[in-house]
């Protein structure tokens, strides 16, 4: 009976058990008998150990778990990017760096400004069917114009201007070259306000000082050589010239099929300046 009993207390005892929260029981074990050492295994020392050694592996695993995962990310957003999913599944937009070079293109609609004194007045647009504005008076001189070039033509944002001034300068008896001196000022506003708009200078037209009722001290000849002065400011300028003039003179004076009082045009007048003004557009578009 004894011996039975003996049997099953040393099986108890040398059963091992490992769990995470202790130590191997054999780890434990006083083997001082056999090499002679006299100091007893300090079991709390090799447990706490253990768990050191169990906690720097599972932070070192999750470093390298949390590196996995952020190359994937990563990997994942450029794919993303790449392939527009980004802009397509979240609505972002990836930030692109555009080199964007300054230039003036042409793409504004046409605009015709047309300015002048009488001659400009009395011109009917009832054919042109095309976008402008007509800035004109009688009276109106290159000083005029002068005094408010903003109101007169840039607040209009022309692409075409047609300047037909001149006559009442020599009318106020200014100068040729005062008048020539204004209109090449009013060129350059134009330039360096609205540099895309397309600038026309119209001569000054003829009169007739045969006809009844003419009443100008405006001769032919002063027309004649400020005209001169008016086409080589043109040229200087790079700008167009429209020699209104030999469009409606005749043996050096205004057509009298053109006027009714040698100085104003008529109605056939205006038709003839209106088709000279249209050949200059159609002939710039084609």
């Amino acid at each position: 009976m004894k011996s039975k009993n003996t049997k099953k207390v040393v099986e108890d005892t040398t059963r091992i058990r490992i769990t995470e929260d202790r130590i191997n029981d054999a780890d434990s074990i006083d083997v001082s008998f056999i090499d002679g050492n006299k100091n007893k295994i300090n079991k709390e020392k090799i447990l706490k150990e253990k768990k050191d050694h169990s906690f720097l592996y599972g932070i070192l695993k999750t470093l390298v778990l949390f590196l996995i995962v952020a190359v994937l990310f990563i990997f994942a957003f450029m794919y993303a990017r790449d392939n527009n999913l980004l802009e397509n599944v979240f609505h972002i937009k990836p930030q692109v760096k555009v080199k964007v070079e300054e230039k003036e293109v042409k793409t504004m609609d046409y605009n015709y400004v047309f300015i002048g004194d009488y001659h400009t007045e009395g011109l009917e647009f009832d054919n042109f069917y095309k976008p402008y504005v007509k800035v004109s008076n009688d009276s109106y001189t290159t000083v005029d114009i002068l005094d408010d070039l903003k109101d007169h033509i840039y607040v209009y944002n022309p692409t075409h201007v047609f300047i037909e001034l001149g006559s009442n300068d020599l009318v106020d008896e200014n100068s040729i070259s005062e008048l020539v001196n204004n209109l090449k000022r009013i060129v350059r506003g134009i330039q360096n306000n609205r540099s895309l708009a397309t600038i026309y200078v119209e001569s000054l037209y003829p009169v007739n000082d045969t006809v009844d009722d003419f009443n100008s001290d405006i001769s032919i000849e002063l027309i004649k050589k400020t005209n001169i002065e008016i086409k080589s400011m043109c040229k200087d300028l790079d700008i167009n010239y429209i020699d209104m003039y030999d469009e409606l003179v005749e043996d050096d004076l205004l057509k009298k099929e053109y006027t009714d009082d040698g100085i104003k045009l008529n109605s056939d007048g205006y038709k003839k300046v209106f088709k000279v003004i249209n050949r200059y557009i159609e002939n710039e578009r084609n």
